[in-house]
């Protein structure tokens, strides 16, 4: 018997299609189905990437390890069996480090497109210009009064915006309104 499948904690508000001001370029939104596992005091490497400075990400085409604060990082990989990465990284673990499976507890949001940076920068305290937060930079601050961790993953710019699944559905009604101006495209799940 297998698990059901978890409902997005977006709701219904992430249904594909297009809003906002018509012409031109949209930003994309898509939520991303990932696991996502809280590791810390490990040392070295966590599932294969380097763990990385404050500030930073790394990102691979499987895997992303974001820093969170001192010696904590979160390890973000596509959707697979319940609970497995938090195991196999526990089981890789040294006994000082500590592994907490978040992936019901947080939700990641893909923020994409020419205007993503300027979306963002409507309720976002720090310096997305391109010479302060390129990719594989990470910050976590807060928009709209909820605590998002952003990362961004390329020059695109494209974003990973993390942040507690039980204010998801709030977030993307900021998120909605703020890029409306630019016009938004929702599509399916990444």
């Amino acid at each position: 018997m297998s698990a059901p499948e978890r409902l997005s904690p977006f709701g219904p508000g992430l249904t594909p299609g297009r809003d906002g001001a018509a012409g031109g370029t949209p930003v994309i939104l898509s939520e991303r189905r990932v696991d996502i596992v809280q590791v810390m005091g490990a040392e070295a490497a966590v599932a294969g990437l380097a763990l990385p400075k404050p500030g930073r990400a790394e990102i691979s085409s499987d895997a992303m390890i974001v820093w969170i604060q001192p010696s904590a990082w979160l390890v973000i990989r596509p959707r697979g069996v319940e609970g497995a990465l938090a195991k196999s990284l526990a089981g890789a673990a040294g006994t000082k480090t500590a592994v907490v499976d978040q992936s019901h507890g947080r939700a990641v949001l893909r923020l994409s497109g020419a205007h993503a940076r300027d979306v963002l920068a409507k309720g976002c305290r720090i310096d997305l210009h391109p010479r302060a937060f390129s990719a594989g930079s990470a910050a976590t601050t807060t928009i709209d009064h909820i605590t998002v961790t952003i990362v961004q993953v390329d020059a695109t710019p494209t974003y990973d915006l993390v942040l507690p699944a039980n204010f998801a559905e709030a977030f993307l009604d900021w998120l909605g309104m703020s890029a409306t101006e630019f016009g938004y495209e929702i599509r399916p799940t990444a």
